[in-house]
């Protein structure tokens, strides 16, 4: 069973992207989706993400947020 995430990524929170890259680094290959960074860049960015609950599980909470993917099971669009 899959389990989905969002992440969100302060541009100006280097401790942030230094912990998604970490998780990534582990559970690029488990993924069954990541999606692109669909956000602004300048400010956050954010992805949508698919695969097993270990590894959803292993998300930092600090970057952690909600979305219609995540709450709706909207497909992504990215």
């Amino acid at each position: 069973m899959t389990h989905r995430a969002s992440v969100c990524i302060s541009s100006d929170a280097p401790e942030e992207e230094l912990a998604y890259k970490g998780w990534l680094e582990q559970w690029k290959e488990k993924m069954t989706f990541i999606s692109n960074d669909y956000g602004c860049g300048c400010c956050v960015h954010l992805y949508d993400l698919e695969g097993p609950e270990e590894g959803i599980s292993a998300l930092p909470l600090s970057i952690r947020t909600t979305s219609d993917w995540t709450e709706k099971g909207a497909p992504s669009q990215r």
